[in-house]
């Protein structure tokens, strides 16, 4: 949006022309980021307005974004879903121009500084109950069909960045979990409270989430343990972020090992294979010549289909509708295989 920045007629003609475009390739659903880095894009009563629209943080443009979006993807027959991001918060130099409504306002005690960022602390019950309040909101005033959360869960697997927590957990708990299992469930706790809030307001609004298509990663590192949300019942969908191609140097993380690895959910849960479209003519090492072949998302869409995945999400609109020769013979092969569906 930097080129139509305060030109909010343009922004608006701007997401026209995008939801024009995937609808001449018969897209159905629109994954929004509605909550960017502690920032959303409507009028919020808890976070500030993101400065994407108007330059300045907490600053709103003259329309609400995500009540036009929606709007106008319902138009066009299609799904909106609000994409939230769950635990990063905003970097800390960026704090001072957040405004009233920031977290370190009104909830500092939620706060844990890692790097040169600020995130929700997942082993606090009051994260959990900030990022439901979020989403409560949404629903509450917009006719979505779906909350999306992405793969951004605990940012390290330093000890020292809620050690005060789990010190506290530990001597109020007769059984204390190990801090790894401690943190795991934190995060289904936290899922599971957004799920159920979500339910009450409508069964019909869906809730997903794309883990990292590494799932070792997921479970040892991010603490999230996708397992575990599946059989407690308390995600919709799964979108696996299968970004990597057939010839990746990492044998197990190659595209179609990731695939069958994934489709054991299938039965469970309604599974989605993401699709990594910033690819595309950007690939390095032994998996560069697939990328810049012209084909390979139409590839991996059939490989996902003979594993019955129930459909693919693709990362992201600007890639794929990037004007060069690769992007627009990529394009077309999925228009094909869509309208053959």
């Amino acid at each position: 949006l930097e080129e139509h920045m305060g030109d909010y007629a343009a922004q608006r003609a701007h997401l026209c022309r995008i939801l024009d475009s995937l609808q001449t390739i018969s897209i159905n659903t629109i994954l929004l980021q509605t909550r960017i880095r502690g920032d959303v894009i409507y009028p919020s009563e808890v976070e500030p307005f993101s400065p994407v629209f108007t330059g300045k943080h907490g600053v709103a443009p003259d329309y609400d974004p995500l009540a036009f979006a929606i709007e106008e993807t319902h138009k066009r027959g299609m799904e909106l879903h609000a994409w939230i991001v769950t635990v990063p918060a905003f970097k800390i130099a960026n704090a001072p121009k957040m405004g009233k409504r920031s977290l370190l306002k009104t909830h500092p005690e939620l706060l844990r500084k890692h790097g040169e960022q600020y995130y929700l602390d997942p082993g606090l019950p009051g994260s959990a109950k900030y990022l439901t309040s979020i989403c409560e909101e949404i629903v509450n005033r917009y006719d979505v069909d779906g909350i999306h959360f992405d793969d951004y869960f605990y940012p390290t697997m330093n000890e020292s960045f809620d050690m005060s927590d789990y010190l506290d957990y530990t001597t109020k708990s007769e059984n204390p979990l190990p801090l790894a299992d401690w943190r795991r469930e934190n995060v289904n706790q936290m899922l599971k409270t957004v799920y159920d809030e979500i339910k009450k307001k409508d069964k019909n609004i869906s809730f997903g989430i794309s883990p990292a298509g590494n799932n070792q990663l997921n479970y040892n590192e991010l603490y999230a343990d996708v397992g575990a949300w599946i059989k407690g019942g308390y995600v919709d969908y799964i979108i696996p972020q299968l970004y990597f191609g057939y010839d990746f140097s990492i044998e197990r993380l190659q595209y179609d090992n990731l695939v069958y690895e994934w489709s054991k959910y299938k039965s469970d849960v309604t599974l989605y294979a993401g699709l990594g479209a910033y690819k595309i003519g950007n690939a390095t090492g032994t998996e560069k010549d697939e990328w810049s072949s012209g084909c390979i998302m139409e590839k991996m869409i059939n490989y996902s289909r003979g594993y019955k995945y129930s459909g693919f999400v693709i990362f992201s609109y600007a890639s794929l509708f990037s004007d060069d020769e690769l992007n627009t013979e990529e394009r077309n092969r999925i228009f094909n295989l869509i309208g053959d569906n």
